[in-house]
């Protein structure tokens, strides 16, 4: 997440049928490329998983999912074959539940962290705590992790990969702007970003790359604002109180300024954090590890630093991202899905998968993961502080009310205090607070 990316950031994929066919899987008999079966029902040993995805494919993370990780796992599970699909990380959600309420659900699917609980909540995944195999898993994970696993006391997927956000800064445009470090503070922050701001060179000083809660929460936390109360019930009171309103308004004031760019806002023709700072549109911008990788494939890379996100008032708070690994309710292969899902526990795919940008969700690897992937030190210390989105499964209602309403607030439509708080009741009458 991405995590939340995607909501994290723009992103191109494969359309699915392009997916199978470059991994060079078979659709057996009338089943879809989405579709799961099992060689048995044909004359056929072989038994395929079909395996849900959104990673990226720009940077190496579908690649090493399906050329690393799926391969090895089929050497040591002969009669086992994994068609991994890859679908945009918009249309990822509705995609599986459509199918799970059509009685053909994908075997397993990376979940984002923020969608494990309306997940459990509808019935269509497995409480993996009722799993034999899982109390190892809970032996090793990082707690952070292993908690967004967690619904109604019971836990219904699978700790996969972990990501926060840090703080990316272009150093020649720092240099340039005679600023000799990141900021580390937020009020240096905003006055770093007026001050990188070059209309001349279409340059902003800060990308903020959506409306979205994985977006602007870092903002809200950490300048003493909330979202919810502590049982993400009720958000009036908490949406729109004086902090919260207070971070909104600045970055608002800094849109309107010029300051923040495309990104913020969206739509047509805007520009991506990802995509405009390593060609100098934004001289600062969040993102997580998955970029390194990004930059690192452009001839030239730009030059430029990863620091903390700085603190505000009650301190540094990013948005603890991920996804989940979860196992269908439905699935048809439950044994050869358990297999393939404790293989993707196992220490060799997580630093794998860690190498291009997925952080490890496993203690037992984090070590290894850092020493092996040196810049993940700083997204490892900001993970200390960093908050976890609403664990329930009313938060794509809190995030699309927060962020349409955030959208209006920059199209002028409505006042930040109208907006927010109109945002909050309109979730709060969802859940019935």
């Amino acid at each position: 997440m991405r995590e939340g990316k995607s909501a994290r950031r723009a992103r191109r994929f494969r359309p699915a049928t392009a997916a199978c066919a470059a991994l060079g899987v078979l659709a057996l008999g009338a089943a879809g490329c989405g579709s799961s079966s099992s060689g048995g029902s044909s004359g056929s040993k072989t038994v395929t998983l079909t395996f849900w995805s959104a990673y990226n494919e720009t940077d190496g993370e579908s690649a090493t999912m399906a050329h690393v990780v799926i391969p090895k796992f089929e050497k040591q599970n002969p009669g086992i074959k994994v068609q991994s699909i890859v679908y945009p990380y918009a249309d990822l959600l509705q995609k599986y539940l459509a199918a799970a309420a059509a009685g053909d659900p994908p075997d397993l699917m990376r979940s984002d962290i923020a969608w494990v609980p309306e997940l459990a909540s509808q019935g269509v995944v497995l409480k993996t705590s009722s799993l034999p195999w899982f109390s190892a898993v809970v032996k090793d994970a990082l707690p952070g992790p292993l908690q967004t696993t967690v619904y109604h006391g019971a836990s219904y997927a699978l700790p996969l990969d972990t990501n926060t956000q840090a703080l990316f800064w272009n150093k020649t445009d720092f240099s340039a702007a005679g600023i000799s470090s990141a900021p580390t503070t937020m009020a240096q922050l905003f006055a770093d970003a007026v001050k990188l701001t070059n209309k001349a060179k279409h340059q902003y000083g800060l990308g903020v790359d959506g409306t979205d809660i994985w977006n602007v929460a870092p903002y809200i936390w950490s300048q003493g604002g909330t979202l919810t109360n502590s049982a993400y019930t009720t958000a009036a009171g908490y949406l729109n109180d004086s902090a919260t309103a207070a971070a909104v308004q600045k970055l608002v004031s800094l849109e309107k300024q010029g300051v923040i760019g495309t990104d913020f806002l969206g739509g047509t023709g805007a520009v991506s954090g990802e995509e405009g700072f390593p060609k100098g549109e934004y001289a600062m911008y969040i993102d997580g590890p998955w970029a390194v990788s990004t930059y690192a494939a452009l001839k030239p890379a730009p030059d430029y630093g990863i620091s903390m996100f700085p603190a505000g008032s009650a301190g540094s708070f990013s948005t603890v991202g991920g996804e989940d690994l979860v196992i269908s309710q439905g699935g048809h292969n439950l044994p050869a899905a358990e297999k393939f899902a404790q293989f993707l526990e196992s220490p060799f795919s997580q630093l794998a998968m860690a190498k291009v940008g997925q952080m490890s969700a496993l203690a037992t690897t984090a070590s290894a993961e850092v020493q092996a992937t040196p810049y993940y030190a700083v997204f490892t210390q900001q993970l200390k502080t960093a908050m976890d989105r609403p664990v329930t499964a009313n938060y794509g209602k809190l995030d699309t009310d927060f962020s349409t309403a955030l959208q209006e607030i920059l199209a002028g439509k409505a006042s930040v205090q109208a907006g927010l708080t109109s945002a909050a009741d309109q979730y709060d009458s969802q859940t019935g607070s």
